[in-house]
């Protein structure tokens, strides 16, 4: 039987969780605290989102490890953009995320000698693109949702064919490591070569190191890849969350993944992108063409 205390505390801690203020205070005491210790440098899950991100970060929370852990997406200058779209969608107050890139930002500038490790993550831009909406719904210009808040499939699906047939959806994708990465802190993964054999590469300018992984190597090569680039005592064990095949959508989200069929011309044009070309060998992008082409083939 829950107390009157116990209901008062759930009160207190979800009003701290939605009040803006209490978001703004908390982020900047995390940052200020993790740029106290150079030693210990923070390390930054710093990427676009649905990339397994959440899988990285959690992991490395249960380690224990004494250096601070952010989870960001944004640090440019374009970073009010995406406060804005937030509360355009009706998404207010904005996520964490957001706070604490505000008050990293700041900090930053405080600090631009201060060493910082940097865990990005790339994805097929398609299975990024059906992931995202899936999280987002409420940025759909289009209800894709059933009365009870489920994603409909056959909406959904519809809805997701459409989009993967623009060009412009990728933009984001395509554009997300110069626009932040390489304007925030100087450095251009495209400059450099990306092991497309490991599945991961590690980039350096001045202070600030970065470990690039493709997720779809994740799994696989990515504790021991972490676990190299942060010089841990013991090797990272992932746990994966924030996984869609759990969620109350995971029907209709392997559903509308099964639905996915564009034609091999558009599919084509999405892959034959420099971003793409630069993480994905030839043979994984025939994987790819393979999985997301109708059977009939123009």
């Amino acid at each position: 039987m829950t107390t009157t205390g116990q209901r008062l505390s759930k009160f207190i801690k979800r009003i701290k969780t939605h009040n803006p203020i209490a978001k703004t205070l908390r982020a900047k005491r995390e940052v200020a605290f993790a740029f106290s210790n150079p030693d210990n440098p923070p390390i930054m899950i710093y990427q676009m989102g649905k990339v397994g991100s959440s899988t990285v970060y959690r992991s490395l929370l249960d380690a224990s490890i004494p250096n601070s852990v952010f989870h960001l997406h944004f640090l440019s200058d374009d970073l009010p953009k995406h406060r804005g779209f937030l509360k355009q969608a009706g998404i207010y107050p904005p996520p964490y995320h957001i706070y604490l890139g505000e008050a990293t930002q700041k900090l930053l500038n405080k600090h631009q000698d201060f060493p910082i490790k940097i865990i990005s993550l790339v994805r097929d831009p398609i299975a990024f693109i059906i992931s995202n909406i899936f999280q987002n719904p409420s940025f759909a210009e289009e209800s894709i949702q059933t009365d009870t808040g489920l994603i409909d499939p056959q909406k959904a699906s519809k809805y997701i064919n459409g989009k993967l047939s623009n060009p412009q959806e990728f933009t984001y994708i395509y554009e997300w490591f110069n626009k932040e990465l390489k304007t925030v802190f100087g450095i251009d993964v495209f400059a450099e070569p990306f092991s497309l054999e490991t599945g991961y590469a590690v980039y350096s300018k001045a202070n600030v190191e970065v470990l690039v992984i493709r997720l779809e190597d994740l799994s696989e090569k990515g504790p021991k890849a972490i676990s190299d680039f942060l010089k841990l005592e013991n090797p990272l064990v992932l746990k994966h969350n924030n996984s869609r095949d759990n969620s109350k959508d995971k029907e209709a989200y392997q559903e509308v993944q099964k639905s996915v069929s564009l034609s091999l011309s558009t599919c084509k044009k999405i892959y034959s992108n420099d971003f793409v070309k630069h993480f994905y060998n030839e043979s994984m992008i025939n994987t790819f063409l393979s999985k997301w082409t109708k059977s009939s083939l123009d």
